[in-house]
């Protein structure tokens, strides 16, 4: 029977990796910037796009794959004087479990993203947290909220240095 064990694990683990919203939790390093997060049922996992930036040359966006389920998005332009803004559609049956961490700037999760949380928890050091009731403001230091919205759902904890998250409830898609 102990022989079995690992065997069971092993292909646990393989039924985990093919079936969807079983994903393990994907993690998304924005860097600095202004995103915008909706979720997308249309596409297989993610789909990253450049938007214009006001006043400034648009900068193309890449990801690159850490290969720990991470994804960092780097802005492709120096010459560009702004900070980048993208869209950020993520298929919500890919994972379950999502992360996005931001160093400085703005996250917008749009109607899509919202309808579709089962949990949140966001945090921003310095700067606040709109569009949801029960933030926890921090006078001066920034803002937390720790929401359950649905039973199931995508989990999503979101972490931002500087800035604002804005959660929009009832935006539409």
């Amino acid at each position: 029977m102990m022989k079995l064990v690992p065997h069971a694990a092993a292909m646990a683990g393989l039924l985990s990796a093919v079936l969807p919203g079983s994903a393990p939790a994907v993690t998304f390093e924005l860097g600095r910037g202004h995103f915008v997060i909706h979720m997308d049922d249309t596409i297989d996992t993610f789909r990253l796009v450049a938007l214009d930036a006001p006043g400034n040359c648009t900068p193309p966006l890449t990801t690159v794959a850490r290969g720990d389920g991470t994804f960092e998005i780097q802005s492709g332009a120096p010459q560009c004087d702004g900070e980048p803004h993208g869209e950020l559609r993520l298929n919500p049956a890919w994972s379950r479990s999502l992360n996005i961490n931001m160093a400085a700037g703005q996250i917008d999760f749009a109607g899509s993203a919202v309808r579709r949380l089962a949990t949140i928890h966001a945090r921003v050091r310095a700067g606040d947290i709109f569009g949801l009731p029960g933030v926890q403001r921090r006078w001066l230091f920034g803002a937390e909220l720790d929401a359950r919205l649905r039973a199931d759902g995508v989990t999503l904890r979101t972490a931002l240095g500087a800035g604002q998250i804005s959660l929009y409830a009832d935006a539409p898609q």
